[in-house]
């Protein structure tokens, strides 16, 4: 089966809100055309951070699942951010009414699958699994990046991270070895940790990988690993023109620096046997 995976849309900066439902929802769709490859898997994997808007959200995956047998996807933390004094007051200062809403918004769409606290789904004869996979908060240093200089102590409301983490790590330890597992937050150490030398609130290490295969997003990196025979696939699309942080134009030609964006710019995939 080949599968398609991506993370970190964040369509809410590529695609902004200027007032006009319509032209917003037919430019985002028409964004969501141009990541497509020229040749699509089965199945489409979402690592998480899709918008800070669930109308927006749900309008990406009412698009994809038109374009794929299935797709599955997590939710990040930016799918739990409250960015607003509008959303503030509409969802009572509770991120997880964004999440019971989005859930009810693509309810009629029976080919697209929410994974959440590792229940499994298969398909196709293949076994499916996930969840955001939050990060512990469980020592000091960590504690104090979440406080000071992560945007998720300011904007999500009403959830308490560290019982997330510890709710969804007993929810692993219970799962079943898996074929895809899907997570936002890493499950290992990535190059994104080694470069900027600090994984706060960015690693939910997990110690046995109960997968083949994993997808994650939440760090801005296009990478795949591959670790005792478990391969870990990443490819986060990020913010507007964050491809050419990692193009500078002093050492690569235009051409390449467009090569390179076309690339970085693209659904991936890979293939289970």
């Amino acid at each position: 089966m080949k599968i398609d995976y991506i993370s970190d849309l964040h369509l809410d900066f590529h695609i902004k809100h200027n007032g006009n439902y319509e032209k917003w929802e037919n430019k985002t769709q028409l964004f969501l055309e141009k990541l497509s490859p020229d040749t699509k898997g089965e199945v489409l994997v979402i690592a998480g951070d899709l918008s800070h808007y669930n109308i927006q959200s749900k309008w990406c995956l009412e698009y994809f699942s038109k374009q794929y047998e299935h797709v599955f996807f997590v939710l990040g933390n930016h799918d739990y951010y409250l960015v607003s004094n509008g959303q503030r007051d509409k969802y009572k200062k509770n991120s997880k009414a964004r999440e019971y809403e989005l859930q009810s918004l693509i309810f009629h769409l029976t080919n697209v699958t929410m994974l959440y606290n590792f229940k499994p789904f298969i398909y196709k004869g293949l076994k499916f699994s996930g969840s955001t996979s939050w990060y512990p908060l469980t020592e000091f240093n960590v504690v104090n990046f979440f406080n000071t200089a992560s945007n998720d102590s300011r904007l999500i409301y009403g959830m308490n991270i560290g019982n997330e983490n510890y709710h969804e790590g007993l929810a692993y330890e219970n799962m079943e070895e898996v074929d895809v597992l899907i997570t936002h937050v890493p499950s290992i150490l990535i190059n994104s940790h080694h470069k900027y030398g600090n994984s706060s609130c960015y690693l939910n290490e997990l110690k046995q990988i109960k997968a083949k295969h994993n997808i994650f997003g939440h760090c801005h990196e296009q990478s795949v690993y591959d670790k005792a025979g478990i391969k870990f696939y990443i490819n986060a699309l990020s913010y507007p023109n964050e491809w050419a942080n990692h193009m500078n134009p002093l050492e690569y030609s235009k051409e390449e620096r467009q090569k390179f964006a076309s690339k970085w710019n693209t659904i991936k995939s890979f293939e289970v046997k």
